[in-house]
């Protein structure tokens, strides 16, 4: 069984910052396009194919956290001027909307999507469950297994509960709860800033939202939209047991819900805590990680947090 001193289970933008912050990792990731499927139940709505979510939604970036986080952390600071890969744009000129931005690619100019040439030192490989011993993290798939020191878990919310109750570290009877909440659109007609997070969106946009189709954005479509999203403060909390999760085969639709999962807990325990109970060679960095739930755009949270935890 081959031994993998840090190894990083992910395929979406957790992976990948992962990798720019651990050089010598390896990246086990799924690669086989062909097997590649979206699973959508309740809040969870996860793209099972290289680059995961972040090639799915509109890389929305909120540019008052992220310039908090860049004040905040000097190593971070120093990270994001030195990486040759993507910047954060503003997403329009419109001085309502100056705190809404996006990740951009830095060679192309276009919207930032990853895809597995981002990914170096990779091994296709679909984690389906760990068993934990003292010394090593034993990582099991179909076909392959991998014997590891440090474990860096970039997976979506519902894959990442899928692993740990298969490997018998979740039972049926624990309790899952999260943090969650709703979209709306409206026209642009004085909108409430103190209730939402508002993001400028052209017909084009919003059609690409309500239907399965990656957002791409176009020069200066978002200056003077006539419509906006709508992004609730209000958060809902859902709770249930881990077995009503795993046969629910309810979903809500993905343009009317943030599928932003946030303070993801097991038994009231964060996940950070939870998996601290039973190694400290495992590292989780997903929304879910996310102590609070975030009204819009969690994608600096996600770029900050998994560089300050890898």
């Amino acid at each position: 069984m081959k031994l993998i001193d840090y190894a990083i289970v992910g395929s979406g933008l957790c992976s990948f910052i992962a990798t720019l912050k651990e050089k010598n990792s390896t990246v086990l990731t799924k690669l086989d396009y062909n097997s590649a499927s979206v699973f959508r139940v309740l809040n969870f709505y996860e793209f099972n194919n290289p680059g995961g979510n972040t090639n799915i939604w509109g890389a929305y970036v909120n540019l008052f956290r992220f310039k908090r986080y860049l004040n905040l952390n000097k190593d971070f600071k120093k990270f994001y001027a030195s990486n040759k890969y993507f910047s954060i744009s503003k997403i329009s000129n419109n001085k309502n909307f100056k705190n809404v931005g996006y990740i951009q690619n830095i060679k192309s100019k276009k919207i930032f999507r990853l895809n597995s040439t981002f990914f170096k030192n990779k091994i296709n490989f679909d984690l389906k469950k760990i068993i934990i011993r003292k010394n090593f993290i034993y990582l099991y798939s179909k076909k392959k297994s991998y014997r590891v020191k440090k474990l860096n878990l970039c997976i979506g919310n519902y894959g990442l509960l899928k692993v740990l109750k298969d490997s018998g570290i979740v039972k049926d009877h624990d309790i899952i709860s999260y943090e969650d909440s709703l979209i709306k659109y409206s026209l642009n007609i004085f909108p409430d800033f103190k209730k939402y997070y508002i993001i400028p969106m052209s017909i084009r946009q919003i059609i690409e939202k309500l239907v399965y189709k990656s957002h791409i954005y176009r020069e200066n479509e978002n200056n003077f939209n006539i419509f906006i999203q709508a992004i609730s403060n209000k958060k809902k909390i859902f709770k249930m047991r881990t077995c009503d999760l795993f046969s629910s085969n309810k979903s809500f639709h993905r343009g009317m819900t943030t599928n932003h999962i946030a303070n993801l807990k097991i038994n009231n325990e964060s996940l950070d805590k939870f998996i601290k109970k039973h190694t400290k060679r495992i590292i989780i960095n997903c929304s879910g990680t996310i102590p609070k739930y975030i009204p819009g755009s969690i994608s600096q949270d996600l770029i900050y947090n998994t560089f300050k935890n890898s």
